[in-house]
């Protein structure tokens, strides 16, 4: 049986841009995506990378993510 070639230096895919946000940065939340697993990636991603983020409900419908530290 032939094996799959193994491929190096293949970034994992992110669902979020977390790594790319500059203090002030936001993004709106896809929707079919809820609040709650936006605050968790967000909190655990900042946790690891001493950052901090905020989700808000927005007036006009729909949630935002920023990083606020």
């Amino acid at each position: 049986m032939n094996q799959p070639p193994i491929d190096s230096n293949v970034p994992l895919p992110t669902r979020y841009p977390f790594a790319e946000m500059k203090v002030g940065d936001s993004f709106l939340v896809p929707s079919g995506v809820t609040r709650q697993s936006v605050a968790v990636a967000a909190s655990r991603y900042g946790r690891k990378h001493k950052m901090k983020f905020s989700t808000r409900k927005l007036k006009e419908g729909g949630f935002r993510c920023w990083r606020i530290e």
